[in-house]
C-alpha cells in the first residue's frame, strides 16, 4: 500500500500533476498568475516592517529575564549531550527541585519556567523496519511554587518525549539525534514570587521512566558548593505535595553540578509581528510521496519553527522543531490520515510571540 499526497495550495494554486513533476524534474517551476500580486503584498509587509525603525535605528526590545543558578544558560552542557550522564534522568521516581531567588521587580506581560533536556530513549515501532526508530512516549512536567510541595494546580506540562532529542546510537542511523534543548512552558504571571524565592521541580508521570535505560536526561552545569538544587526519589509520578512539610521534600542536596532548570521574565513593551509563510512546495525524496514546504520567518530572535496540521479538530504539530534557517520541512503521507488535511506553518521567538502563516489544503490518498 503506498501513500500520496496531492497538494492544493491557497497560496500558489499548485497542481503537483505529472506535468509540475516533469518541470520540476528539469528545474523549471510552473508559472505563478499571483506572482505579481505576492511581490506587491511584500512591499507593503516591507513599509509596514520599517514603522519599527525610528532616526534609522531598529526598535531594541528588552531581552527575557533569566533567573538561574548559572548567569549563563548556555552552560548548561554536560550530561545530556553525550558521555557519562551521570544518572541524571528525569522520570517517575526521581524529582529535580530548584530554588531560585525572588523575581526581580519590575514590568513584567509573561512569565515562563524550563529545562534543558536530551538524551531521549527509543523503542522499534510496530510493523515498521527494524532500523527505525521512535521515541519512547511519554511527558514531561514541572512545578512552582513559594514553597518546596505543590499543588496540583502548580503544575505544568512541559513537553511530549517525541521532541526531545534522542540517544545517538552506534548501531544504527537515527533521525532526531541533536544536541539537548531548553523546554520552555508559560506559567501564571500570579504565581511567581517577587518577595520569597521560587521553588522549581521537574518530574514525570509516565511510569515507565525509573531510570537512564528509558528516560531523558537532565542537562547539568559546573556550579559550587552553594545548596540550592535538591532531588528527591521517593516520589511516584508527581512532586511532594501538601501536607507533607516542605522540609521533606528536599531529601538529597546537590553541589558541584547544577541542573539546568529555570524562570523566564518577558519584559512588558516586547510584542512583535512575526511574518510566516509557506514560499514553495518540492517533491522529497526519490520514490516516496514525501514533499518538501519551504517555509520563510521575518522577526527578532526567532526560537524556532515548526508544521502543523488539523486532524480530529485540533491543530498538532507535525514531525519536528526546527531551531535555525532554513526553514524546510518534510511532510510525509504514510504519517496523514486519507482525505484532506490543512498544513500552517508556526514560528515563535524568545519572548513567546507567535506568527502563524495562511493555511494550504492538501488530498492524502493510500493506494
Amino acid at each position: 500500500m503506498k501513500s500520496k499526497v496531492i497538494v492544493k495550495s491557497m497560496l500558489f494554486a499548485l497542481c503537483l500533476s505529472v506535468c509540475t513533476s516533469s518541470a520540476f524534474a528539469m528545474g523549471k517551476k510552473p508559472r505563478d498568475p499571483k506572482k505579481e500580486k505576492q511581490l506587491t503584498i511584500e512591499k507593503i509587509q516591507e513599509k509596514t516592517s520599517q514603522t519599527q525603525f525610528k532616526n534609522g535605528r531598529k526598535k531594541k526590545r528588552p531581552l527575557p529575564v533569566y533567573l538561574s543558578e548559572l548567569s549563563n544558560i548556555n552552560d548548561y552542557c554536560i550530561f545530556a549531550n553525550g558521555g557519562w550522564d551521570g544518572s541524571w534522568y528525569v522520570g517517575y521516581n526521581v524529582c529535580w527541585i530548584e530554588k531560585l531567588p525572588p523575581a526581580p521587580k519590575g514590568k513584567y506581560r509573561k512569565a515562563f519556567i524550563g529545562t534543558k533536556l536530551g538524551r531521549m530513549k527509543t523503542i522499534k515501532p510496530s510493523g515498521k523496519p527494524a532500523w527505525e526508530r521512535e521515541p519512547i512516549p511519554g511527558e514531561i512536567y514541572m512545578s512552582l511554587s513559594s514553597s518546596p510541595s505543590w499543588k496540583a494546580s502548580q503544575n505544568y506540562f512541559l513537553t511530549d518525549t517525541e521532541d526531545i532529542p534522542i540517544e545517538p546510537d552506534t548501531a544504527n542511523a537515527l533521525e532526531g539525534a541533536g544536541e539537548s534543548r531548553w523546554f520552555w512552558t508559560e506559567v501564571p504571571l500570579e504565581e511567581v514570587d517577587f518577595k520569597n524565592p521560587n521553588y522549581l521541580a521537574v518530574w514525570s508521570p509516565t511510569a515507565y521512566f525509573v531510570s537512564t535505560a528509558s528516560s531523558p536526561v537532565l542537562a547539568g552545569g559546573w556550579g559550587s558548593k552553594n545548596l540550592n538544587s535538591w532531588l528527591n526519589n521517593e516520589i511516584k509520578g508527581a512532586p511532594p505535595a501538601p501536607p507533607i512539610d516542605p522540609k521533606e521534600s528536599l531529601k538529597t542536596g546537590i553541589t558541584v553540578f547544577e541542573p539546568a532548570i529555570a524562570m523566564k521574565l518577558i519584559p512588558a513593551d516586547t510584542e512583535q509581528h512575526i511574518e510566516v509563510s509557506i514560499d514553495d512546495i518540492l517533491d522529497g525524496r526519490t520514490k516516496t510521496s514525501n514533499k518538501t514546504f519551504v517555509v520563510s520567518v521575518v522577526g527578532d530572535s526567532i526560537e524556532k519553527v515548526w508544521l502543523e496540521v488539523y486532524i480530529d479538530d485540533l491543530w498538532q504539530k507535525h514531525n519536528c522543531f526546527v531551531y535555525t534557517p532554513p526553514y524546510f520541512f518534510t511532510l510525509k503521507a504514510a504519517d496523514l490520515p486519507k482525505g484532506r488535511v490543512v498544513v500552517r506553518a508556526v514560528a515563535n521567538d524568545i519572548w513567546g510571540n507567535i506568527g502563524i502563516s495562511e493555511s494550504i489544503t492538501i488530498r492524502v490518498s493510500h493506494k
